[in-house]
């Protein structure tokens, strides 16, 4: 159980009751969405200020449909009592489940922000220019990797809510077991 506040960044820097915040983002599936990126950035030869009129709007769009539809569902079901006594049995307790969601919210937001970047053109025009190909080509990779990670995210946020209504249903059929047990034991 809960027994103090735990702020977002110290749990992301070392966890409430399991590992730290920032390794549900920079685990081995970093090594995939570093492949994608790298993959991605080899075969699409597009300056990035034209890859991001490309990438800013679908992005956008996950964003908006991701925060408003699944954050708000994964909210609800997480202030159910059924979730709450899960919780309770679970290292860190809702607070995990609070934070896990924060972030993917900010992985989403930070894959937008440097996509905007790359929108402006500060990517082209100040540093790395097409000049600089080497690092050129990492930032690209980069947002490319981050959009892969963005990805991952949405779908762990789908997944996670969808298991919340299995556990929360689970959780539901063993209290009316229960209630209907005693209430046969009274009988």
């Amino acid at each position: 159980m809960d027994s103090k506040l735990i702020g977002y960044w110290r749990w992301f820097a070392k966890g409430s009751g399991t590992k730290p915040g920032y390794r549900r983002l920079f685990n081995l599936w970093c090594f995939l969405h570093i492949v994608i990126g790298v993959l991605v950035a080899y075969l699409v030869q597009l300056t990035m200020v034209e890859a991001a009129s490309a990438v800013l709007f679908p992005l956008a769009g996950i964003f908006v449909g991701f925060s408003f539809a699944w954050a708000v569902s994964a909210q609800a079901l997480m202030q159910s009592k059924e979730i709450d006594m899960f919780t309770e049995h679970f290292p860190g307790g809702l607070t995990e489940y609070i934070y896990i969601y924060q972030t993917a919210v900010l992985a989403i937001l930070a894959t937008l922000i440097f996509w905007g970047f790359a929108g402006l053109g500060i990517f082209d025009d100040f540093w790395p220019t097409k000049d600089c190909t080497i690092a050129y080509f990492i930032v690209k990779a980069v947002l490319f990797a981050l959009c892969s990670l963005s990805i991952r995210e949405c779908w762990q946020v789908i997944n996670g809510t969808h298991q919340l209504v299995l556990i929360r249903r689970i959780i539901t059929k063993a209290v009316e077991q229960k209630q209907k047990m005693q209430s046969e034991k009274k009988d």
